[in-house]
């Protein structure tokens, strides 16, 4: 009887322990479980939290949008009551600057025809003084040449009464100075320079350094011309030298014809 209770009470605490083995295991899979839902409702609170704020965030962006949305919208409504009123001065100015326009355009075309009839005249007298002043430029290169050919040919005669002297002083010797030094002295006297500088100019036998003085007095006179407004003192002043040049070279040419006239 004893052995079969000891038996029956084994048995029993077998059962006991083997169902608590199962409690505890079922225990620690539920304290996991509840574990793992605390952790999940710990990060849904968070997250119900971050939303929270989220939503705290995007209502005061909401307001503030609202706000200036608002205030936008009066912006908006003053510029549109400006730019009507800027479009009705807009038109009265153009209404305005048309009829400034067109009292402009008649007082223009009666100025045109003024200045029209005007520019036809003034063009009338430029095309005369034009036509004058280039007929002046004319007479002038021709008194320019006319007046350094003659120079030329008095330079010609000179140099040929002075190789008739030449040749006549060598045949008689020497010839008498004393009236070629009066013609030579009256000359520079007249020409304001010595008689060195006198004898210098009016050696005829250098003809070729000659050629070149009378081809640079025509083309300084043709330059003076050219310029836009020539001037009148500096044409003057080189007529009058090549005048007196010529006057010297006469008074020499009739002293060398005296002489020889007399040597004869």
């Amino acid at each position: 009887m004893k052995k079969h209770l000891v038996e029956d009470m084994r048995t029993r605490l077998k059962f006991f322990q083997e169902a608590d083995r199962s409690l505890k295991g079922q225990l620690e899979e539920q304290e996991k479980k509840v574990k793992s839902l605390s952790e999940e409702a710990s990060n849904r609170k968070a997250f119900v939290e971050s939303l929270k704020r989220r939503l705290s965030v995007a209502t005061t962006e909401k307001g503030q949008h609202e706000a200036t949305s608002l205030k936008l919208q009066e912006d908006l409504q003053k510029k549109e009551q400006k730019l009507q009123t800027l479009q009705a001065r807009v038109g009265e100015s153009e209404k305005a600057m048309a009829e400034l326009e067109d009292t402009a355009s008649k007082q223009m075309h009666g100025l045109a025809q003024k200045s029209t009839k005007a520019l036809e005249s003034a063009q009338s007298k430029l095309n005369l003084a034009d036509a004058q002043l280039q007929q002046l430029h004319t007479f002038i290169q021709a008194l320019a040449r006319e007046v350094e050919r003659e120079a030329q040919t008095v330079k010609g005669e000179v140099r040929k009464r002075r190789r008739q002297r030449k040749a006549s002083s060598e045949r008689d010797g020497r010839l008498s100075k004393s009236s070629m030094v009066r013609a030579q002295s009256i000359a520079a006297s007249i020409l304001n320079m010595s008689e060195s500088d006198l004898a210098d100019m009016l050696d005829t036998d250098e003809e070729a350094e000659d050629g070149g003085r009378e081809q640079d007095w025509l083309q300084c006179m043709l330059k003076l011309l050219q310029q836009q407004i020539p001037s009148a003192e500096l044409l003057m002043d080189a007529m009058l030298l090549k005048m007196k040049e010529r006057k010297l070279l006469t008074e020499e040419l009739a002293t060398l014809g005296a002489a020889v006239s007399e040597k004869a």
